[in-house]
């Protein structure tokens, strides 16, 4: 075993964990997430982020530059585990195409992007380490509220900032430390969506990742660019954005799914 000494400023690290044992609902409806998980080596500041749909570039994009700016700072180097944003059962293609936007991702916050080998979860220990301290403070959380039923998952994710900003004060003196060592951010952050284009059918829907949506029957046989987040769709219509909507996905690789809204087809 060989010690590893952390420098200030240097390593930040993210991973995807889920919490076991715990049935979290909204309004009494199983809520099936990941939590997103960024933590400096140093200082073991953290930030947690409730995803839909499981890992993907969009929820590691989107988590990453959320945490990056509640932090105040850049470090010099960001580590992720081989299997994350489904590095994994991927053809070479799509491997390469996924990568390619997470360097560019870390070339623009200037960041060395690094990755453990696969299987190694040790060489991620930094955050693997710390995820069954801040899960158990949030089970222990849950039971000193008495319910693990929420309004929405803005709702969670409030409940899920208050644990981690409590667990982040026992570490304020190496924050302080270290916070003099980060990178100073960009003047705003980047692309962290997957856009694609799809056409309106003329039933009012669109075909998207085995998922068939609803929208406005206004937008019959236009070409949308819509903007995948992990838990929302945003569509446009040139530079208008025409409408948002709830992403939803398939319960296994062989089914499809379908979202329909009647308001979008009631009045034609």
């Amino acid at each position: 075993m060989f010690r590893q000494e952390h420098v200030p400023g240097r390593l930040g690290l993210s991973d995807f964990t889920k919490l076991k044992k715990v049935g979290i609902t909204l309004q009494g409806k199983p809520l099936d997430h990941l939590l997103y998980h960024f933590r400096l080596a140093f200082s073991h500041w953290s930030h947690m982020k409730v995803i839909l749909g499981g890992e993907s570039y969009a929820a590691l994009a989107e988590g990453l530059q959320e945490g990056l700016w509640r932090l105040g700072g850049v470090p010099l180097e960001h580590r992720t585990d081989s299997s994350s944003c489904a590095f994994k059962n991927m053809a070479q293609e799509s491997k390469e195409d996924l990568t390619a936007r997470y360097e560019q991702l870390c070339d623009y916050y200037q960041m060395k992007p690094t990755r453990n080998n696969q299987g190694a979860k040790h060489e991620n220990g930094s955050v693997e380490s710390s995820h069954g301290h801040i899960k158990r403070r949030i089970k222990q959380a849950l039971l000193l509220r008495g319910s693990c039923d929420f309004k929405s998952v803005e709702s969670y994710q409030d409940f899920i900032d208050t644990v981690v900003n409590q667990h982040n004060r026992r570490n304020v003196k190496a924050m302080m430390v270290e916070h003099d060592k980060l990178q100073p951010l960009p003047t705003q952050k980047t692309i962290d969506y997957t856009e694609i284009c799809a056409t309106v059918s003329s039933s009012s829907t669109i075909d998207v990742h085995r998922v068939t949506y609803t929208v406005p029957s206004q937008l019959q046989n236009e070409v949308l660019r819509v903007r995948l987040y992990h838990d929302r769709l945003e569509c446009y219509l040139g530079v208008k954005k025409v409408c948002q909507l709830s992403r939803v996905y398939p319960t296994s690789r062989s089914t499809r799914a379908r979202q329909i809204n009647y308001r979008h087809v009631i009045h034609s």
